[in-house]
């Protein structure tokens, strides 16, 4: 009985694997794809990048060598129902210059600077709108380049935060580019 109890648990964990996890089909070298059915989003990653849990609810993946090298996906109710798309924010310079004003602001010190970099916008095959931006946190002589794209389907916004520090920013800059530009909240279960 309990050979048969291992076996039938080594075998749901494959399907969850394959389910959630890892495809390698036409994937850019050095990468992997994390796809979640469930929650309708998938996102390419650096294949050396473990899976974690979030104790927010939120996906981690990060590289074990140095965990501030991250990609998270949040997601969260729309503050109405009619919302059908990001659009309904703003543009895209309007919604990073909110969300720095009133989500990073608040907390950071006085003395911290706060830079705006390249917002814009693009729109996949599937007709799914995105909205994309760099934001610059500077204080107290250390700098960190954080990325982010956000998104609204099903009453829902996705946001996809990642980034570096200045430090190692151009060595992984290409990289990150390549996780927001991959984010796609058009997964079907």
């Amino acid at each position: 009985m309990g050979h048969f109890i291992r076996r039938s648990m080594a075998v749901l964990l494959v399907v969850l694997l394959v389910a959630c996890g890892r495809s390698s089909a036409n994937l850019p070298k050095g990468f992997q794809e994390y796809r979640d059915v469930e929650k309708g989003f998938a996102l390419l990653y650096p294949d050396n990048w473990a899976f974690q849990l979030d104790p927010k609810g939120a996906v981690r993946l990060s590289d074990p060598a140095d965990s501030t090298y991250q990609v998270s996906v949040l997601i969260a109710d729309a503050p109405r129902k009619d919302v059908k798309d990001i659009t309904v924010f703003g543009s895209p310079k309007q919604v990073a210059e909110r969300f720095a004003n009133t989500a990073l602001k608040k907390n950071l010190p006085p003395s911290a600077k706060v830079e705006i970099l390249n917002p814009k916008q693009r729109k996949d095959t599937n007709g799914f709108i995105y909205y994309s931006f760099e934001i610059i946190l500077a204080n107290q002589g250390k700098a960190n380049h954080l990325m982010y794209c956000l998104s609204v389907t099903k009453g829902k916004v996705y946001t996809l935060v990642t980034g570096s520090s200045a430090v190692n920013w151009l060595d992984r800059q290409e990289r990150l580019y390549k996780i927001v530009d991959s984010f796609d909240v058009g997964i079907k279960g």
